[in-house]
């Protein structure tokens, strides 16, 4: 049965694009349930009226025109559109019925929810040109079609992280029109971490007079890129009310986040006495000491339940997510108010403190009318109140084991919801969970991948794209690169049904249409590099989508808009000075590539031996200094702890070396996380007098020696901006 229904939706589209192709190929992200094509079409001008109920959307629908194409919908006129709400009807909840004829166009949906998603979809109906500012179309043909059409899952979420990486105004509007652009009707803001508490709060306004800030001086160090300078930032209760009313007005409910107990730097330094009382300085998974609420304090629930009675007055959610994980429970172990609290309770292991505090969120929230939200940490230890809703993001099997558990679930597994993961081997981003590509966004399916009884599918809410934003330093706009389109594959899996589903005809709508779409929003999304190889003295080049253009630089450059267009194979007997990328309408681009199978870089391993002023770690054996003498360029050698003016790294080369270049790389590979913000790279050519070469610009330093080289030396002229340091091999050149 599902397979007829797919095979005959597919049909329905094919016969949809078949018959309008001389007009608009819809291609509709995300797919409706049910579309039929029509003959003909509806013209758009300046002699069109719009009437109806829905109010909200008429407006929208009016404005959308009149910025995009110039056109001004009138009361009269000799043919209309009419948007309707009724409560009555059977549509189901945010669903909508879009009917194009050639004398009108109707949507009807039975709340303002689908009124406003009718009208996404025929605005996508549209030329892309419709979502630019100041367009001037004159006359549009809308497709004839009827559509029926209504969510499968009723949470569809964007997550956006403001701590690490703040955001003005502007672009949290941006974003918020983006996404509801795609019918995601959930805005996560996650607005406190350890590096920065960006949310007004007037009963402790220390929280965003100091710890809204990083830097010198600051109570927070720099962290994540932000340097040896002030930065931050924080939004006022006034400024939230208008971004919560702007959301509202298009069908997205934001959901606060202030994260607690753990990654709670930002508070702790700002009221330390929140903290526990120790000398704890074991490190949390991201790296931070002293981050986390004390459980054995009384006065930190007062606290909490100031700041979250002025939360629940800022933000209508039902849902109120006070995080809830990657506690360092050390700090606990060693606090005497937390081990004695243990013994008052009987409790036996730390763990049972992160339930007790949950219980305790759980009631002052609960008294607010608001239910608590937590990530998947906090099923452990005890029991929940049945409606605590957890959002799954360690794998998918956590967030099974909570639906299991009785718990109101929203799936994010990393290895298909986070947006701050690799899309590619080649690319910036995290890749502890996975490599996250598209298809991987797209296979999400949290029912079909799990065996759910009929009662535990109720506790699926939904599904949510998630993006962490440590590395969100650069590029410029790099937000929007690593969300989209990767959120547009989530937007689908979302709304469509599964047997509807076909991630090649996803791929082929996002390529062909849907980057018009997206760079008419203004959004600078990401590219699919092409995929080179060599072979039998040709370098074969495979477009990452039909039409794309392609080009080339023969001198190991990156191409730019005046390289040549790719037209063919290409003979070559010297392969790897080809590099190749992807470009779209010559203002967008994809990342740099060589051919995949042979080496591009012919580096010089020289023997090595390394002398620092840092002591190698016994806790820290997966990361030896051994792993920088190596010359595998995949490993790095890992400092636990933060780097001072003076700390230095030197390379001793047994014998001098002749090279013409040097790349002195910091960092984890290819991640850019724990590496040298502020200093520079010296060299010697006998090993005793050294010449001040470049700084370090992200954690990258290049030396290009005039005779050989017997010694480089990495030197911190500063603060680093993270507890941990990490270096790599050499890069050597001739």
């Amino acid at each position: 049965m599902k397979i007829s229904i797919r095979i005959f939706a597919l049909a329905a589209i094919c016969a949809l694009l078949s018959g309008c192709s001389t007009v608009q190929e819809p291609n509709l992200v995300p797919l409706p349930q049910k579309m039929t094509a029509g003959k003909g079409t509806f013209a758009v001008d300046n002699s069109v009226s719009i009437s109806g109920n829905a109010e909200f959307a008429k407006e929208y629908l009016k404005g959308r025109l009149a910025q995009g194409a110039s056109i001004t919908l009138q009361q009269e006129g000799k043919r209309n559109i009419e948007i309707s709400i009724n409560p009555q009807s059977d549509i189901k909840r945010e669903g909508y019925r879009l009917s194009v004829l050639p004398d009108n166009i109707t949507i009807e949906a039975a709340d303002e929810g689908g009124a406003f998603y009718g009208v996404q979809t025929l605005l996508q109906l549209m030329p892309a040109q419709i979502y630019s500012e100041g367009g001037n179309l004159g006359k549009i043909k809308v497709p004839c079609v009827e559509i029926e059409d209504y969510p499968r899952f009723g949470y569809r979420g964007a997550g956006l992280d403001v701590s690490r990486t703040f955001f003005p105004l502007e672009t949290i509007y941006d974003f918020i029109d983006w996404i509801a652009y795609h019918k995601i009707n959930t805005f996560h803001w996650h607005i406190t971490d350890d590096n920065g508490w960006r949310i007004e709060i007037k009963k402790y306004p220390l929280l965003t007079e100091k710890g809204a800030w990083r830097g010198p001086n600051e109570v927070l160090p720099p962290a994540y890129g932000s340097g040896n300078k002030r930065y931050g930032g924080f939004y006022t209760q006034d400024e939230i009310k208008e971004v919560v009313k702007y959301a509202a007005e298009r069908n997205i409910t934001i959901i606060p986040e202030i994260d607690m107990p753990g990654h709670s730097k930002a508070v702790i330094e700002t009221y330390p006495q929140v903290g526990c009382t120790n000398k704890d300085k074991t490190m949390s998974v991201n790296g931070e000491v002293n981050n986390v609420w004390c459980i054995g304090k009384e006065s930190n629930y007062a606290m909490i339940e100031d700041i979250v009675a002025e939360l629940v007055e800022l933000f209508p959610s039902k849902l109120i997510h006070l995080g809830g994980d990657e506690v360092n429970m050390d700090n606990w172990k060693n606090c005497p108010h937390c081990q004695a609290f243990m013994r008052k309770m009987g409790m036996k292991q730390e763990i049972e403190l992160l339930n007790y505090f949950v219980r305790r969120m759980e009631k002052i929230v609960n008294k607010h009318g608001r239910v608590l939200v937590g990530w998947d940490e906090i099923i452990k230890g005890g029991d929940l109140e049945p409606s605590t809703t957890v959002y799954g993001w360690g794998s998918m099997k956590r967030g099974a084991n909570a639906v299991r558990s009785g718990q109101p679930t929203v799936f994010l597994p990393g290895e298909y919801c986070y947006l701050d993961m690799k899309q590619s081997p080649y690319e910036r981003g995290h890749n502890w969970a996975a490599i996250v590509t598209l298809d991987s966004c797209y296979k999400i399916d949290p029912i079909n991948m799990n065996e759910f009884t009929p009662e535990e599918e109720k506790l699926v809410l939904g599904i949510q794209g998630n993006l962490w934003c440590e590395l969100l330093d650069r590029p410029e706009r790099f937000m929007e690169y690593q969300f989209f389109p990767r959120l547009c594959a989530i937007a689908e899996a979302a709304w469509t049904n599964p047997e509807l589903k076909d991630y090649n005809n996803f791929y082929g709508r996002i390529t062909s249409t849907h980057y018009d779409r997206l760079h008419n929003m203004g959004i600078k999304f990401r590219l699919p590099f092409p995929e080179v190889i060599y072979e039998d003295g040709m370098l074969k080049v495979t477009p990452p989508y039909e039409g794309a253009t392609v080009r080339y630089t023969t001198d190991a450059s990156d191409p730019t808009v005046s390289s040549p267009v790719l037209k063919g194979e290409i003979e070559t007997a010297e392969p790897e000075k080809y590099r190749f990328a992807t470009f779209y309408k010559d203002c967008n681009q994809s990342i740099t590539v060589g051919a995949s199978n042979i080496e591009l870089y012919h580096y010089l391993t020289p023997e090595v031996t390394i002398e620092s002023s840092y002591k190698e770690s016994e806790s820290n054996r997966s990361f030896p200094m051994s792993n920088i003498t190596s010359y595998n360029m995949k490993k790095y050698w890992r400092i636990n702890r933060r780097s001072y003016p003076g700390d230095f790294v030197q390379y001793n080369f047994k014998e001098p070396v002749e090279c013409g270049k040097i790349t002195v790389e910091t960092g984890v590979p290819n991640i850019t996380f724990y590496s040298c913000t502020e200093g520079h790279v010296e060299y010697s050519y006998n090993g005793t007098d050294f010449i001040k070469g470049d700084e370090f610009v992200y954690g990258t330093a290049v030396i290009k020696p005039q005779e050989k080289v017997k010694a480089v030396k990495i030197v911190f002229d500063g603060m680093s901006d993270a507890l941990i340091t990490s270096f790599q091999n050499l890069r050597i050149e001739k």
